[in-house]
């Protein structure tokens, strides 16, 4: 039987992507080096290696090889069977390519689910990001919402502490000048009641002085009588 290109990569048919990927990897490496020193069949590893990773990596350009080479088995199994009992081999290889086919197909597909899983997850994972930064901004804007309600309430709260402070000082200042006009007309009263008082003190000073002149006059026309 022919070398295949799964065999120039040392994998199986039913080898992943990744498997694929990092065997091409490793034999290139391994090769590289001889290439370089002047190798020449090391140099034909490394273009088989090339040819043969351009093709498997590539998923239609497998499954068309994969195809090629079930009917290329096919072929060689069917000239290799004897007569006698060439129909009934052709059968079992058939049956036996039939379920590697479908091996192959449920491999392909656990893959494939595989893969769309770990797109759900990672989409799954983007979109709980994409909540939690929502989150996050809207948490940020309340944030900043009750510090400006915050902020406004304590500058209304000063501005009303500021006007009873001015009212408190207004009424303070109008007490203390009704209190000094009070005290301004208590003292022009008293003011004016000292006054009055010492006008009656100097009538009655006056009118003492007054009755004493005329007791002297009545004395002396007492004394001096005039006929």
């Amino acid at each position: 039987m022919s070398i295949t290109l799964y065999d120039i990569l040392e994998v199986s048919k039913l080898a992943s992507p990744e498997a694929i990927s990092e065997n091409y990897k490793r034999l290139y490496a391994n090769y590289s080096g001889e290439s370089a020193k002047g190798n020449e069949d090391a140099t034909n590893r490394l273009i088989a290696l090339r040819e043969a990773y351009n093709t498997l990596s590539n998923p239609e350009k497998r499954k068309t090889y994969d195809q090629r080479l079930t009917a290329t088995e096919i072929e060689v199994a069917y000239e290799e069977i004897p007569s006698p009992f060439s129909f009934f081999k052709v059968l079992i290889v058939i049956s036996v390519l039939a379920v590697c086919s479908v091996v192959y197909s449920k491999h392909k597909a656990s893959e494939e689910q595989a893969r769309l899983q770990r797109e759900e997850t990672a989409a799954a994972v983007r979109f709980a990001e994409i909540e939690a930064e929502k989150a996050r901004e809207e948490k940020l804007a309340e944030e900043k919402a009750e510090y400006q309600r915050r902020r406004h309430e304590a500058y209304e709260r000063a501005n009303l502490e500021r006007e009873r402070s001015y009212g408190a000082q207004v009424s303070r200042d109008i007490q203390r000048a009704e209190a000094q006009a009070r005290w301004e007309k208590e003292q022009q009263a008293r003011q004016q009641e000292k006054e009055e008082r010492q006008k009656q003190f100097d009538a009655e000073r006056q009118l003492a002085r007054e009755k004493a002149y005329l007791r002297r006059v009545e004395a002396e026309n007492a004394r001096y009588p005039r006929y």
